[in-house]
């Protein structure tokens, strides 16, 4: 993967790649880092650069998220397939979803907008099933993540 992306082959590229491989959602940094920590010896900056790189070369996306931590996954020429995204609000899960083709149809928007469409990102911003089933056991859940200003 990391060699049909470009990208020079190193046991930390590695590990990073195959912690975003083994994920059916996007990460933020810090838990990727914790996840690669689990196998590696591996800092923050360095952790940064390859996700980065990664982006740069098209291997990963970089999605934002309502409490300004960026998300990372597969790009959709290196995952199983492209996807959209769901996010909590409540408790900043983020979800991949199926393919966006089914909820966007990406020719009529390009036709439409006179432009050949490279990417499409679609996130569903809602209230996770976890965080609705906690919130209705009594149990109150904490005010969205999102909830500071400058975050609608």
């Amino acid at each position: 993967m990391l060699t049909r992306a470009g990208i020079e082959l190193t046991p930390l590229r590695l590990c990073v790649a195959d912690v975003l491989s083994g994920e059916g959602q996007a990460l933020p940094a810090a838990d990727i880092l914790a996840r690669v920590r689990e196998r590696h010896r591996a800092n923050k900056v360095t952790l940064y650069r390859i996700l980065d790189l990664f982006v740069e070369k098209g291997l990963a996306f970089r999605h934002s998220s309502g409490d300004r931590a960026f998300r990372y996954c597969l790009g959709p020429r290196f995952s199983s397939r492209a996807h959209c995204h769901a996010y909590c609000v409540r408790c900043g899960r983020m979800e991949c979803l199926p393919a966006p083709e089914t909820l966007v149809d990406v020719a009529a928007l390009g036709e439409r907008m006179a432009m050949d469409v490279v990417g499409v990102e679609v996130r569903i911003d809602g209230v996770c099933a976890a965080c609705r089933k906690a919130a209705g056991e009594g149990g109150e859940t904490d005010g969205p993540v999102d909830a500071g200003p400058g975050n609608n």
